[in-house]
């Protein structure tokens, strides 16, 4: 696993780092060099002063993608956060590989569209109706003012 997980942070330069606070909720910050130990598996973690956090549960997400927001590629590595001394030391557990983000999309969409569905059977709702004229008067001004 530590093989794998090193291989494929390093198509990334930054990650999110997120843990716990004190009081149990999520707390996170992006780290700017992914200093992953293969290993050992282990990633210190700096903490802006002022934040706080505890050890426990945690996990790193790095992704990306181009400037339009396609090819995305994402990685999750699972873990928890410990203090050794001063520092804060994440360590992998688990790692989600790189997903097919189309399909990983495609899913969300089908999952979004059902649980509305659901939300507005619950109370009796009917689908409300999309001005798409209105919509696509918008976008035609939108493209007509941008620069070519």
């Amino acid at each position: 696993m530590r093989t794998e997980e090193t291989s494929a942070l390093a198509a990334f330069p930054e990650g999110v780092v997120t843990a716990i606070d004190p009081d149990g909720y999520p707390v996170s910050v992006r780290q700017n060099l992914l200093s992953y130990d293969a290993t050992t598996g282990e990633m210190y973690v700096s903490w802006p002063d002022g934040v706080a956090v505890a050890a426990g549960p945690a996990n790193l997400l790095c992704h990306s993608h181009d400037e339009r927001l396609w090819n995305i590629r994402a990685l999750q590595i699972k873990g928890r956060l410990e203090r050794r001394g001063g520092d804060w030391v994440f360590i992998g557990t688990a790692v989600t590989p790189p997903a097919n983000m189309v399909v990983v999309l495609w899913r969300a969409a089908r999952s979004n569209r059902a649980a509305g569905q659901r939300y507005l059977e619950k109370r009796g709702l009917q689908r409300p109706q999309v001005n798409w004229a209105a919509i696509k008067e918008m976008h035609r001004r939108v493209r007509l003012e941008q620069p070519d």
